[in-house]
């Protein structure tokens, strides 16, 4: 398992917590890429997980990237979402959750070639409900973290539900 932090275009310096927490991640996923991304003059922290598996049975490709743009304030707030780089036609196909637009706040990166894909930590995206599902904790790995917004993500990606 690998952790690239691409800080050459940048001076990113990941903070400690993310830095736990991608420890706790690499359990998890393979190939795992940390930067930074600045969207309409807000500095995410962008986690990428390169060649996440994917179901036989819903799609056509054996694997895609998955994306997290962390908000500057996390773990306050987590991501909303995240970001594929295969663009499967839902239509028809049952998932209602990959619309090719972003809602909710999220930025568009569909002309970048990323999709999002809504999913988070229960509570739908309703705002109150939402940032009352999403538990961190001052010990990364005893709450919310990068390992549990992956998982979940891939569950949700992959299941026919």
């Amino acid at each position: 398992m690998t952790i690239t932090v691409n800080a050459i275009s940048t001076k990113f310096k990941p903070s400690n917590r993310i830095k736990t927490e991608l420890k706790l991640l690499e359990k998890v996923a393979n190939n795992i890429i940390v930067g930074s991304k600045t969207i309409s003059d807000i500095q995410y922290t962008a986690v990428l997980i390169k060649g996440m598996s994917l179901s036989s049975s819903k799609f056509k490709v054996t694997n895609s990237d998955v994306l997290f743009l962390l908000p500057p304030d996390y773990p306050r707030l987590p991501p909303i979402g995240c970001y594929l780089n295969y663009p499967w036609n839902s239509v028809g196909e049952g998932d209602h959750h990959f619309t090719r637009q972003s809602y909710y706040g999220a930025p568009f990166l569909s002309e970048e070639g990323w999709y999002w894909y809504c999913v988070g930590l229960g509570g739908g995206f309703n705002r109150e409900r939402w940032l009352n599902s999403w538990r961190p904790k001052k010990q990364p790995g005893n709450g919310h973290n990068l390992a549990t917004l992956f998982v979940t993500a891939r569950h949700a990606i992959n299941s026919d539900n």
